[in-house]
């Protein structure tokens, strides 16, 4: 996976900077073979078929792409461990004890080829079509392929990518469930002390609303509930969480955030009735600490994750709907 990785990164540098992939891009090597570079050979295809060229290395890869085309912590930070998780393998033998989170980091990098990588790839013409055709068979830089196995199975890579990114995100969760580093049992035990708190009722009733809770698994860190008023379902809740950033988000289905739980610093953003932010899909990539962003904006408040600031988010969330 790695060296996939380096390849799709420095497919994509090559294609806007066709000398930033390699360690000395001044040499007189690649000056001279940047004289016979034409429509119909590449300088990439020149120096291989010369053989005299070294490119730069995977880490010099990965903050070059991140410095110029993407500008995103998130996205450096995965594809760093990535090297890491690889060469702790590789050259010093290194066992991984918690294998959940390596698949788990696995996935965090099917995320940035997914949402990160792929928009920048269709701009690659000679693999646009790969990925975008609709048809069985594709046309690809190797000729006409099968979007089938040898079992003729269907083996789309992107429809692939979308349905592991939109399942994982409760496998991530569960399997952080028991583990007191990420804080998640925390807020669980405070969701429940609020819900069952009699203020929690008076808050409702002073709101003028009623809460419809439905297939809510507390031990999971699995919220859906409906917000009613007037006998009328006026929205519906859900939990989102982030694999990443290990934050729990509190929004509708449309996607508009009401309040988020950042587990790591015990924080809680309660976001004010007018504020316009939401949270992606998994097929959309992840704004950078987006709820930190946010409170600089002015869009939500930043409280200590407590009992009575769970109540409080309940409040302005009620309150929002008359």
């Amino acid at each position: 996976m790695e060296n996939a990785i380096e390849l799709l990164l420095k497919t994509i540098l090559v294609h806007y900077d066709p000398l930033s992939i390699y360690e000395s891009p001044e040499s007189k090597t690649i000056k001279k073979a940047l004289l016979k570079v034409s429509s119909h050979q590449k300088l990439e295809d020149i120096l291989i078929s010369e053989g005299s060229f070294r490119t730069i290395k995977y880490c010099d890869t990965i903050k070059k792409y991140n410095d110029h085309y993407c500008k995103s912590d998130k996205v450096y930070n995965i594809l760093s461990q990535l090297g890491e998780i690889r060469n702790a393998i590789t050259h010093f033998g290194v066992s991984i004890d918690d294998t959940n989170e390596l698949i788990v980091s696995l996935i965090d990098v099917y995320d940035v080829i997914y949402n990160y990588l792929y928009p920048q790839l269709l701009e690659i013409d000679s693999i646009e079509e790969f990925f975008t055709s609709d048809a069985l068979i594709v046309k690809t830089i190797h000729g006409l392929k099968p979007l089938f196995d040898d079992d003729y199975t269907y083996n789309n890579i992107l429809d692939f990518l979308d349905e592991l990114l939109e399942e994982s995100e409760r496998y991530s969760l569960e399997s952080r469930l028991d583990k007191p580093k990420y804080k998640i049992n925390e807020f669980i035990e405070l969701m429940k002390s609020a819900v069952e708190d009699p203020k929690f009722s008076k808050i409702l009733y002073k709101n003028n609303a009623n809460i419809e809770f439905e297939d809510c698994a507390y031990d999971k860190n699995d919220f859906y509930f409906n917000i009613v008023k007037n006998g009328n379902i006026d929205d519906t809740i859900l939990s989102c969480y982030s694999r990443y950033f290990n934050v729990t988000s509190f929004c509708n289905e449309s996607g508009r955030i009401y309040f988020v739980v950042a587990h790591n610093n015990r924080k809680i953003y309660i976001y004010k009735d007018f504020a316009d932010s939401y949270w992606p899909q998994s097929s959309d990539p992840e704004l950078d600490e987006q709820w930190e962003k946010d409170y600089q904006k002015g869009l939500c408040d930043k409280l200590n994750l407590s009992k009575n600031n769970i109540l409080k988010a309940f409040d302005v969330m009620t309150k929002s709907f008359e």
